[in-house]
């Protein structure tokens, strides 16, 4: 039969499709499906769809040709079923509008014969395919039909099923305390009955909401209660697996993190027993979350990267954000900032990922529909021409069937162009409005970003105004002094002047010259201080140079003592009332360094800056008043462990290319453990509304990162915070 298709569908044989046509004609009429084959054909489809599918695109033909050859047969029993297994097939493979379009076929017929049963069978599934789209509105109004053909049966058992298929959808509504309702009826319903596996789950479902509810013991008695149920009824340990999950999840929230554990830990191993590697993932996300709730970090992190493994493994990545975001906690409050950062960002391009499917399944549900309305139109045409050759098999005279047979076929051919074209041309203009759509969402998305860059600048700005700020008052406060000395000795220099002309008149020339030497002193002193705010004024101007990309030795040691005293006295400049103990201790081996002084200067200038508000703040408000801020610079150099290459370079030269490290430390509030894995991030402050960029710390990271350091912090609650510069000694 396909052979013949293949040629009639060939463009170099038209002239003979006539013939052709009236021989397939023939072999149609005496190729009859007998009723025993078709019954064995559909009923082999529907337990292929209950079993492991091996060959879903053969099944998929087979229950094709199964609707097909009960539509010649005329067996509307066997097309209804057809028409099921085709929505079966079609929902395992998440075309979900396919699915609803056969069911709702399959239950037109199922009324029309007065299948009731068979009917509230199909609202059901067709509940549970809107449920899988996330249409509960949908799915609840297909149990509620479902349960009216029940009630109008007085069938007990499909009532209790349904009780319990509304109080899950309730659970997803976020109806908890109506949804354990619905359970109950349907618990009071088959305690009678002998259904241990729906008993088991109406209990299972309302420990659930339970659980929601805050109703921690409540919860964990139903749960007891469904295992008991399946237990005595002797059901295996695959269909128990979901109960110890449910009682692992009360237990966790319970805060009975041994107990929880050790229902997670069934749950795997009946996974692992069965090879079912998709089950594997609940338990191990589930044991990851319970240790880092006991903050067992090290403990946890293993079974969360084996979840993230297997999901990504097996493309069931349906929850895989959830574990992204514990991932990057745990390396969190491990310390393992860039681990944490990592999965923060594969956590974020997960759920931006979830997110755009969500959009695109919405989408393309428009699409779906119209290729369903497609199939429904081309059933209808292959039905058509079932009909009319079955009537044109009784006219079997050669030339008038095969005239009427090419018209037929030329009209439904230009009926079908026609159709065609339509479907084009609203296709084409869907298209240009989608277009038309994102070209305006790429340009909003563009001003966005650009008005994100102009922020980032004037922050970044603001930033460096801030830092110029506190180097301004500093310098004020440093040059204040040394013009202090020079008015005060300019001030007793003119009084000299004027006694030794007085004792010039009266001849006294040796009290004369004596007022000279110390005029000549005065003047001395009045050329000292200057030159000491003239070198002052020079290194201000040496670091306020323009910042390049070239480095220079540097005595790291005058670097920080300079920036320390330039911070402290701006800070008092603001504030006359505040005084901090400076304590240095600076590591006279070091030498001269490889940096940019003027930006080595700034990160510097930013931790002592930071560090004498945090004492400042916690003075401010406790009320221990033998409380003393302290900040303390440090620096040390640390020697190479590695041994010399045996190529000229001795081991004392070796230990010389180390590194040197600068320390800033305080007495004030520390940072809580929480936010330390996000002070180096952008724009995150923990200063009060217009106190801070929130730059400070990021644009100091980057910049010890461009010096191919390290900048770590070290802080603990109430106690104080250290950080540490880590830089290589490159002199």
């Amino acid at each position: 039969m396909k052979t013949i298709q293949n040629i009639l569908r060939n463009t170099t044989l038209k002239k003979h499709r006539g013939l052709l046509c009236i021989f397939w004609i023939g072999m149609f009429s005496f190729s009859g499906v007998s009723q025993n084959s078709l019954e064995t054909l559909v009923t082999s489809v529907s337990e292929r769809l209950q079993g492991t599918i091996t060959d879903s695109v053969q099944l998929y033909s087979d229950a094709q040709r199964a609707v097909r050859l009960s539509e010649q047969e005329n067996s509307e029993e066997l097309l209804a079923t057809s028409y099921h297994n085709l929505a079966t097939w079609h929902q395992g493979n998440r075309k979900i509008d396919s699915s609803v379009y056969y069911l709702e076929k399959a239950n037109q017929l199922y009324k029309k014969l007065g299948l009731e049963v068979l009917q509230a069978e199909t609202h059901l599934t067709l509940e549970d395919t809107y449920k899988q789209n996330s249409a509960f509105g949908k799915a609840l109004e297909e149990d509620f039909k479902a349960l009216g053909i029940f009630e109008k049966l007085e069938n007990q058992a499909g009532i209790a099923k349904t009780y319990t298929r509304i109080c899950d959808l309730l659970y997803y509504q976020q109806k908890y305390k109506e949804g354990a309702d619905y359970c109950q009826k349907a618990i009071d319903i088959l305690q009678p009955l002998n259904m241990p596996e729906e008993l088991a789950l109406a209990h299972r479902y309302k420990a659930d909401n339970f659980l929601i509810l805050g109703q921690y013991k409540d919860a964990l008695s139903e749960i007891n209660t469904a295992i008991n149920v399946l237990q005595e009824a002797g059901k295996d340990q695959n269909i128990l697996a979901p109960n110890y999950n449910t009682r692992g999840n009360i237990y966790k929230y319970m805060k009975r993190y041994e107990d929880a554990i050790a229902e997670y830990q069934k749950c795997y191993n009946i996974a692992k027993e069965a090879n079912d590697e998709a089950a594997l993932i609940a338990p191990l996300g589930n044991i990851g979350h319970v240790y880092r709730l006991q903050e067992k970090y090290e403990e946890a992190l293993p079974y969360t990267l084996q979840a993230i493994d297997i999901m990504k493994r097996s493309g069931l990545n349906r929850n895989l954000f959830e574990n992204y975001m514990h991932a990057s906690d745990t390396y969190a409050a491990l310390g393992e900032f860039e681990e944490a950062l990592k999965y923060e960002r594969l956590f974020s391009g997960e759920r931006f990922k979830n997110l755009q499917q969500t959009i695109s399944q919405l989408e393309s549900e428009l699409q779906i529909k119209y290729e369903t309305s497609k199939k429904d139109e081309t059933i209808v045409a292959q039905s058509e021409t079932i009909d009319k050759q079955r009537r044109t098999q009784l006219l079997y005279i050669g030339i008038a069937i095969l005239l009427g047979i090419i018209l037929f076929g030329m009209y439904f051919t230009i009926k079908n162009n026609r159709k065609k074209r339509k479907a084009l041309a609203a296709l084409n203009a869907e298209l240009a409005q989608k277009q038309t759509a994102l070209e305006q969402s790429n340009s909003k998305l563009k001003d966005s970003l650009d008005e994100l860059k102009a922020t980032q600048a004037q922050l970044i700005q603001s930033e460096k105004m801030a830092s110029l700020g506190e180097l301004t008052a500093g310098i004020a406060h440093e040059i204040q002094n040394p013009l202090n000395f020079v008015n005060n000795f300019s001030e007793v220099s003119n009084e000299l002047i004027e006694e030794m002309n007085e004792e010039i008149d009266k001849g006294d020339m040796a009290e004369t010259k004596l007022i000279a030497a110390a005029l000549k002193q005065n003047l001395e002193k009045i050329n000292h201080h200057g030159k000491r705010a003239d070198g002052i004024v020079k290194g201000m101007l040496q670091h306020s140079r323009k910042s390049t990309v070239q480095k220079e030795p540097t005595d790291i040691n005058k670097l920080a003592d300079e920036y320390l005293r330039l911070a402290y006295h701006g800070l008092r400049a603001k504030d006359k009332s505040f005084n901090a103990t400076l304590e240095t201790n600076f590591d006279e081996t070091i030498g001269k360094i490889e940096v940019i002084p003027q930006d080595m200067g700034r990160v510097i200038l930013n931790l002592i800056t930071n560090a004498f508000y945090a004492t400042n703040e916690l003075k401010n408000s406790t009320v221990n008043s033998e409380f003393k801020p302290t900040v303390s610079v440090t620096t040390e150099r640390i020697p190479s462990l590695e041994p010399a290459s045996g190529k000229g370079v001795t081991n004392e030269e070796k230990a010389s290319k180390g590194s040197v490290i600068i320390s800033v430390k305080d007495n004030g509030k520390g940072i809580p453990k929480e936010m330390l894995h996000k002070i180096f991030q952008p724009f995150f402050t923990t200063k009060p509304t217009g106190e801070g960029t929130g730059l400070g710390l990021s644009m100091s990271y980057d910049i010890v990162k461009a010096h191919g350091g390290e900048l770590k912090v070290l802080s603990k609650e109430g106690e104080g915070t250290e950080f540490i510069i880590i830089l290589p000694n490159s002199d």
